[in-house]
């Protein structure tokens, strides 16, 4: 409490104090259940990450059997060795990038807000997602801008935001029965309005009357083991990265989710 000297006015800071300290608290909150909800997604995709692991570990033993009989050969082919070493470190890396990209995605801190590369973000979490995608008999394809689409944000919120949609439309275009089960990603500079636009189109069951805005609402779920949270926490991410999000009903078939976010220039 501060007393003017001009006069008898007394102004309070308590109320700013208790506003300032409920955000804080709001944000803690909504960052645990970002992080809650990550961890949660990684445990519903243990098979798909598992063959993901699977394929590097099981070409490196191969590989190493095939280096074992060469050996015994009289002689040895020097040249075949060093391909069958040279697979084995590509494939201990490639297995290695899986573990990274998982310890990245449940490790739990404050945001960092750095220069981020929206087309590397999708192809890392379509990376991530490829074994899920071929167990649900669902194609994904890549339609990015060919130049950098640069952002402000936290890596792993947004890689978050990108695996919350990609899983959702997966999920939803496994439930159509036919052979067009395909999710399509696609990124784009709109230099009129100075944002990036990233969008996730399916094929899948589509949304329903009223849907478009309810399906962010928190404990909104078709699921029937669903929390309702992934595509609220999508939408608090992105709008804590100066964005907007929302939903679209496709003229033939599935729904496409759309993201928009202040596009950050580099300078060249």
């Amino acid at each position: 409490m501060v007393r003017d000297v001009r006069g008898p006015a007394v102004i309070s800071c308590t109320e700013v104090t208790e506003r300032r300290r409920a955000e804080l608290d709001a944000q803690r909150s909504r960052q645990e259940l970002a992080h809650f909800t990550r961890v949660s997604t990684m445990g519903e995709l243990t098979a798909s990450l598992a063959h993901e692991l699977n394929q590097p570990l099981a070409a490196i033993l191969t590989n190493a059997r095939a280096a074992l009989r060469f050996l015994d050969a009289a002689p040895p082919d020097p040249g075949e060795l060093r391909a069958i070493l040279s697979d084995i470190v590509d494939d201990d890396k490639r297995a290695g990038e899986v573990i990274q990209r998982l310890r990245d995605l449940l490790r739990k801190g404050e945001p960092q807000r750095v220069l981020l590369d929206l087309n590397v973000l999708v192809k890392d979490v379509v990376r991530l997602l490829s074994s899920d995608a071929i167990i649900r008999n669902v194609s994904v394809t890549l339609d990015l801008a060919a130049e950098p689409v640069h952002v402000h944000g936290d890596r792993i919120q947004l890689q978050q935001v990108m695996l919350n949609l990609l899983l959702n439309a997966m999920e939803a275009t496994a439930e159509r029965s036919g052979p067009e089960r395909s999710v399509v990603v696609r990124t784009e500079i709109t230099t009129m309005l100075e944002t990036v636009h990233l969008a996730v189109e399916d094929t899948g069951v589509g949304l329903g009357p009223g849907v478009s805005e309810l399906v962010f609402e928190p404990f909104y779920t078709t699921k029937p083991a669903g929390m309702g949270m992934g595509l609220a926490i999508v939408r608090s991410i992105v709008e804590a990265h100066g964005g907007v999000v929302w939903a679209m009903q496709n003229p033939t078939a599935g729904a496409t989710f759309h993201v928009a976010m202040p596009v950050r220039y580099v300078p060249t």
